[in-house]
């Protein structure tokens, strides 16, 4: 039976080793390298990007005249195949200092910052609309039922003066005028079931117009002002 030797995997190691070994390959500058794959925030723990390996990797020597990456391998320790990264032991250039450093960070932040998308902004409404969409929330439901109701009474004076118009007499211009009775389309789609009576207070309204324009709504289909209906919760309330 043949036994096959397993690959070996990577192993983790030292993070600081002295070794005299040094790559043939030429050295890093850290000028060429992006300042967010440095780390020199502790010198005497700095790390980099490798070029080749793409991970991060320590470097040894901070205080000799020689400074160099750590051996590593290409892959995560105890996961990826035992690949000796070729960077291994290649010296680094320090061209440039810490405080230089740190702008260079700062001012790539800055540019990434004015690079990313603002937020996009709806289109803005016309100053008419604006004023109508601003009253309508300042004044809220109560308001508006006023309004209707304001609205309401004009309606009752045009139909007055509609029928104030003389049997058998027409305009000259324009098209014939209406004598429909303008309601709410609420109290359009049910028909007139005489005067309303609160099941709660007693409270009456005249006519199904009237309820509607004063808040009236109901309960368990059972008609209540506005007054009592506010005593109710909201997904109870339902308009006429």
């Amino acid at each position: 039976m043949a036994i096959t030797a397993a690959m070996p995997t990577a192993k983790e190691r030292p993070r600081r080793t002295r070794r005299k070994r040094v790559s043939n390959l030429p050295a890093i500058k850290l000028s060429q390298l992006l300042p967010s794959h440095i780390d020199l925030r502790d010198p005497l723990k700095a790390v980099l990007v490798c070029e080749d390996c793409e991970t991060w990797v320590p470097i040894t020597g901070m205080q000799s005249k020689a400074p160099k990456l750590v051996p590593h391998h290409t892959g995560k320790a105890h996961v990826a195949a035992a690949l000796h990264c070729r960077s291994s032991n290649r010296r680094i250039e320090f061209d440039m200092t810490i405080p230089e450093w740190h702008q260079a960070l700062t001012d790539a932040a800055t540019e990434a910052s004015s690079r990313q998308a603002t937020a996009v902004l709806p289109k803005a409404f016309s100053p008419q609309t604006d004023r109508t969409l601003r009253g309508r929330s300042e004044r809220g439901a109560v308001g508006r039922r006023a309004e209707w109701a304001a609205a309401l009474h004009r309606v009752r004076q045009a139909d007055q003066l509609r029928r104030a118009v003389p049997q058998g007499v027409r305009l000259t211009e324009g098209p014939e005028v209406p004598l429909d009775r303008l309601v709410p389309r609420q109290a359009a789609e049910q028909p007139e079931k005489g005067q309303l009576k609160c099941e709660h207070c007693g409270a009456t309204e005249s006519s199904l117009v009237d309820a509607v324009a004063a808040g009236w709504c109901r309960i368990i289909r059972r008609p209540h002002c506005g007054r009592c209906a506010d005593r109710f919760p909201a997904w109870t309330r339902t308009s006429f």
